[in-house]
C-alpha cells in the first residue's frame, strides 16, 4: 500500500531531523494508538465493573431477572463488556508483538 505523498514527505522530514528510522516512528505510532485504546477500554470496563462487579454477575442477573422489553440496558451492557474483553485481548496481543 502506497502512502499519500504528504505523509511520505513528512516522514522523510522527521527522520531527517530525529535520530530514528521511519520504521521506528511507525512502531511508536502504532504503540501510542494501541495504548490509548487500551486505556479507553480499561476505563469503560471499570465503569461496568463498578456497576455490575463482574461479567459473570451481569450474566447471572440477566438470567434471573431477564431483559425488560422496555429497557435493554442489561443486555447492551453485556454486549459492550464482551466487546471490550475481545478488543482488549486483540490489542494486548498486538502490543506484545511490537
Amino acid at each position: 500500500m502506497e502512502r499519500p505523498s504528504h505523509v511520505h514527505e513528512l516522514l522523510e522530514r522527521v527522520t531527517g531531523v530525529l535520530p530514528v528510522s521511519d520504521e521506528d516512528l511507525i512502531y511508536k505510532g502504532i504503540a501510542a494508538g494501541v495504548s490509548e485504546r487500551i486505556i479507553a477500554l480499561t476505563k469503560a470496563r471499570s465503569r461496568l465493573e463498578e456497576k455490575y462487579h463482574s461479567v459473570e454477575e451481569l450474566e447471572h442477573r440477566i438470567q434471573t431477572v431477564g431483559i425488560s422489553p422496555d429497557d435493554h440496558t442489561l443486555y447492551t451492557d453485556l454486549l459492550e463488556w464482551r466487546a471490550i474483553k475481545h478488543e482488549l485481548t486483540e490489542l494486548l496481543q498486538i502490543f506484545e508483538a511490537l
